[in-house]
């Protein structure tokens, strides 16, 4: 059973009770066009706002985009009603750790916990996978996005520090000023 805001969840996966069907499960190659349109829809109404318009693109991702990082991070989506409101990846990488990316839910779906249920999925799925951390940055401006992921018990960490992991640390050196780093160890 799944907790979203202040109501459980029971129906996850189920028919069988009214009101909407929810379920979050991993994505399939035909899901990537409307894990895009989430992407893309939640991005355009958050981060125009505080990318400088030299960075920022409309849309902010393609296609390809979603299918190339399909293949190093495993997505899952959240459903209802049969359609997707929110997405969330998770990449392995070397020495146990985990990269969260790209948590993204509907504007209009969210402060409903559907974040929560996708982050808390990825955590229990990263602990199958015997990961011994998780790691996410998002945009340092992003203050309801650093501010979730405190709430779920994620830290922020020291400019500079190394991961020993040259596609974290590349990300982590090639935006210093823009992007904030959290952890959570699992």
């Amino acid at each position: 059973m799944i907790t979203v805001g202040m109501k459980k969840l029971s129906n996850i996966g189920r028919s069988d009770r009214p009101g909407p069907k929810s379920v979050i499960r991993e994505a399939r190659a035909e899901d990537a066009p409307a894990i895009l349109d989430v992407i893309n829809e939640t991005n355009k109404a958050f981060y125009k706002a505080i990318v400088p318009p030299d960075r920022y693109r409309e849309p902010f991702l393609a296609l390809e985009d979603v299918r190339a990082e399909s293949r190093r991070m495993t997505f899952y989506v959240f459903e209802q009603d049969d359609r997707t409101i929110g997405v969330i990846g998770l990449e392995e990488r070397s020495g146990g750790t985990g990269v969260v990316g790209r948590l993204y839910v509907l504007p209009e779906h969210q402060r409903r916990g559907f974040g929560t249920a996708l982050l808390a999925h990825v955590e229990a799925a990263a602990r199958r996978k015997r990961l011994r951390e998780i790691v996410v940055w998002t945009d340092s401006k992003a203050s309801w996005a650093v501010s979730f992921y405190k709430r779920h018990g994620y830290r922020v960490i020291e400019p500079g520090t190394a991961f020993a992991d040259p596609y974290i640390d590349a990300r982590v050196e090639q935006h210093p000023d823009a992007l904030l780093v959290l952890r959570k160890p699992l």
